[in-house]
């Protein structure tokens, strides 16, 4: 076998193509358009993963307070009228930014580009404290920060612009930055943090008509002279978004939307830096705050996320009080009929299935198939048989109120539910299945069978049942919230476990982000023995619902007296097993759970809480209050890798954040006064887990690459650009390379610290949270190695092997100790 061959024996999908229009991979384009190159350099320089997890902390927190407002109100106006006060809490932001640079443009007053030291540009920025954020929102407090350091960012940029004075006039780049006030740069921020924010609202209440991308273009195009998108071109770019999105999604290839968000704010400083004179600098700000803001005015997409949602709920809501109504024998196929279709039409796969199969055979068909199946709980006798089922299986157990539900509509609520879940269980096969007839009949009676084994008590079910999913256990999936009508946020079970977790086990079960479930107890919230007492909750999310919403929603009461949820975790098959002993409580194959972008539709999580307080343990602290969730209050020990393929600056950057809770552990192991060895060896073992972490596991945004500016994409950010290399890599290949790095950076630590063990100590009695150790090694061939990939060649073992060689064998790493969470 081939050193190729061994790399593929068990290879991983691939979706190295970037789903934009104009990000080609290879670099065999012909030359490189002047203006075109420095404005690629331009917008690198701009763009800020900070802002980009910022924004993503900052939609997570929207969406889950626009939801707490809507929770409150009644009728079919509620999500609108629920969108006022979390406008005017953005604004409240907007208008303190805005006051932010203003006052760090009085502060750099008149002073230029050309004549301000890198030290005096610090002093301004040091000299105006970012404003408090209001209600102490962590998710607002973030945003001040990097709007701090973007801003620094773009003076920057012009700062770089003005040495590139002569080269830029040559090449037909305006670089009107060698002569322009610090001041007027800060100013011109101003009016676009509106717009943002304005996007972030959309975004987050769902009301920012999709596809999104064609947006996300507009304002790179523009800067790189490229030709408007025909009519044409934006339909096919359209189609293909929607086809790409579910695999993309999978792997965590398709950018997140704070993402995007964080790539156009760059390319709207980047068009205000290069523009020629005041009146187009105006009209370029115009233009970006359009496309930041999503579109001119107010008006609701048809096709936005809250739109296919609140079409959904109004037609569940019609069909759960169509079978209400329904007399004992009476048929449900009309109801089935209208119904069935709207569910189809919020799945964009079963979209594409009807087209192919037919929409009104395969809607024909399962309304017959479902109408005999539903039937025999349909009528007030059955209903009440199946309404007594679920209070005792479901409602009680989670301790709702069941009084105010008639008996039809809640027997009414769990069929409509069955239906639905048996379309999305549909939605999984291939075309071929729904055209034949026959496998039609076979496949809707497994897809029903999987439905009903999760939304009608087992107390009616079959005990022979082969999709039951959780045999002897009294509990069903129960939709939530109760009481309003229509509306779906996820779903709960009803039974809560309480598990007893050793240090073994919590170090095998992950998070989305792939790190060790005993790393999040212990960092952060202070879970110092195991083993360890938790309450295991489990839940289910709807369509449009984002992980924030449900730890709101589970905070104010929704189930269980208002569970305080520490994580939310995939519920894989092997979490249900180690942790409850069931795995059919779990996923077989789990879409990819991203931060900052909203949970596919059906995919399972689990939400732990601590059972007992611990010595130590901090749950008040770490449950927060209000909507606020608790990884928003610290952070876990992870690893940040930085690939840097630009000429002259090839290098890879290991940032090793340290946990305050995991830095005192390694400090406390090291001994009174820090020994090395032991100090060296407890660094180790965070190092050797945060980076297999990083590429191993999890969603792969851990991992940035920058490369060359006529081959970075400019509508895929560093981090994404790290997502997809992350994502290509065959597992042996990933373990090779992260078995390198861990390697690597452990000997340049080692030779580090002997001697300075002392700068870890003062950095650790800093405020901030934890230490960041952060190592540059000089790595010219496993960076051309990481670009190769990117570019679809895969290396030999025998390169990896002299490549990572190389690297260890560095002499010339670079070691820094920062206080506080750095990304290098």
């Amino acid at each position: 076998m081939s050193d190729e061959e061994e790399w593929t024996e068990a290879p991983s999908v691939s979706y190295l193509d970037s789903p934009f229009r104009g990000a080609a991979r290879d670099t065999g384009r012909g030359p490189v358009d002047a203006h075109s190159e420095a404005v690629r350099e331009l917008l690198a320089e701009l763009y800020s993963d900070e802002m980009e997890e910022a924004l993503s902390e900052l939609l997570e927190e929207t969406a889950a307070l626009h939801a707490e407002h809507a929770a409150a109100l009644v009728g079919a106006s509620a999500s609108e009228a629920a969108e006022q006060p979390v406008r005017e809490r953005l604004e409240a932001l907007a208008d303190q930014a805005e006051r932010y640079l203003e006052a760090l443009a009085e502060a750099a007053g008149e002073a230029d580009t050309r004549s301000l030291t890198e030290a005096e540009l610090e002093s301004v920025f040091e000299s105006v404290a970012p404003p408090v954020a209001l209600g102490e929102s962590p998710a607002f407090e973030q945003f001040f920060g990097a709007l701090k350091n973007f801003a620094k960012k773009a003076v920057s940029g012009a700062v770089n612009l003005a040495k590139k004075g002569v080269q830029a006039v040559k090449t037909g780049v305006q670089a009107v930055a060698k002569v322009m006030p610090i001041g007027l740069i800060l100013r011109q921020l101003r009016p676009i943090v509106q717009p943002l924010l304005t996007r972030v609202l959309k975004i987050g209440i769902g009301r920012l008509p999709a596809p999104i991308r064609p947006i996300a273009t507009q304002l790179a195009r523009q800067l790189l002279r490229e030709a408007p998108m025909t009519e044409a071109e934006e339909t096919e770019e359209s189609e293909s978004a929607g086809g790409h999105a579910p695999a993309a999604q999978a792997l965590g290839a398709e950018p997140t939307p704070a993402a995007l968000l964080s790539l156009e704010l760059a390319g709207a400083t980047a068009g205000l830096l290069l523009a020629r004179d005041e009146s187009e600098g105006e009209a370029w700000a115009a233009e970006a705050a359009r496309s930041l803001s999503g579109g001119a005015g107010e008006e609701y997409g048809r096709q936005s996320p809250a739109a296919e949602a609140e079409a959904l709920a109004e037609a569940r809501e019609r069909f759960t009080e169509a079978l209400s109504r329904l007399p004992d024998g009476g048929d449900p196929r009309p109801a089935l009929e209208e119904f069935l279709p709207v569910v189809m039409a919020a799945l964009p796969i079963v979209r594409k299935i009807i087209q192919i199969a037919g929409r009104q055979n395969v809607v024909g068909a399962l309304s017959n198939l479902l109408a005999a199946l539903i039937g025999k709980f349909t009528g007030p006798r059955n209903a009440r048989i199946l309404a007594t089922a679920i209070a005792d299986t479901g409602l009680k157990l989670l301790s709702l109120e069941t009084a105010a539900e008639a008996p039809e509509r809640l027997a009414a609520s769990a069929l409509a539910a069955t239906a639905e879940d048996t379309v999305r269980q549909l939605a999984q096969l291939p075309a071929e299945e729904l055209e034949d007839p026959v496998r039609l009949e076979v496949a809707a009676g497994k897809a029903f069978n999987v439905a009903a084994a999760a939304n009608i008590p087992s107390t009616l079910l079959r005990e022979d049942l082969e999709e039951t999913e959780a045999r002897g256990v009294k509990g069903m999936w129960v939709p939530l919230p109760r009481g309003a009508k229509g509306q779906l946020r996820y779903k709960k079970y009803s039974r809560v476990f309480e598990v007893e977790v050793g240090a073994k086990q919590a170090a095998t079960l992950r998070t989305g982000r792939g790190t060790p479930l005993a790393t999040v107890l212990r960092d952060q919230f202070r879970v110092r023995a195991f083993p360890v007492r938790l309450k295991v909750h489990l839940y289910e999310a709807g369509a449009h619902t984002w992980a924030r919403q449900i730890q709101a929603a589970e905070q104010r009461g929704a189930g269980r007296g208002g569970a305080r949820l520490l994580a939310l975790l995939p519920l894989t098959r092997q979490a249900a097993d180690s942790l409850l002993g069931h795995p059919g409580l779990g996923m077989a194959q789990p879409p990819k759970v991203v931060k900052g972008r909203q949970l596919p539709g059906g995919v399972r999580l689990y939400g732990i809480e601590l059972a007992d307080r611990q010595p130590g343990s901090d749950p008040a602290r770490a449950a927060g209050g209000g909507a606020e969730a608790p990884e928003q209050l610290r952070r876990p020990t992870e690893a940040q890798v930085t690939v840097d393929a630009r000429a002259g600056q090839e290098s890879l950057t290991i940032a090793l954040h340290l946990a305050e809770e995991r830095a005192q552990e390694i400090l406390r192991s090291a001994g009174t006064p820090p020994a090395v060895g032991p100090f060296l060896g407890a660094l180790a073992s965070a190092l050797a887990e945060s980076t297999a972490t990083a590429l191993l596991g999890g969603e792969g945004r851990n991992v940035r690459v920058f490369r060359e500016a006529h081959e970075q994409s400019s509508h895929l950010s560093p981090a994404d650009e790290g997502e997809e290399f992350v994502s290509s890599l065959p597992p042996r290949l990933r373990e090779a390379i992260a078995e390198g790095l861990k390697r690597a950076a452990g000997q340049a630590f080692a030779q580090y610290f002997k001697g300075r063990v002392d700068e870890f100590v003062r950095a650790l009695q800093d405020p901030r949270d934890g230490v960041t150790l952060v190592v540059t090694l000089p790595g010219a061939p496993l960076v051309g190695i990481v670009t190769g990939i990117l570019g679809r060649r895969l290396p030999s073992r025998s390169e990896v092997t002299r490549a990572i060689g190389a690297l260890a064998a560095e002499p010339a790493a670079k070691v820094e100790v920062k206080a506080g969470r750095h990304r290098g």
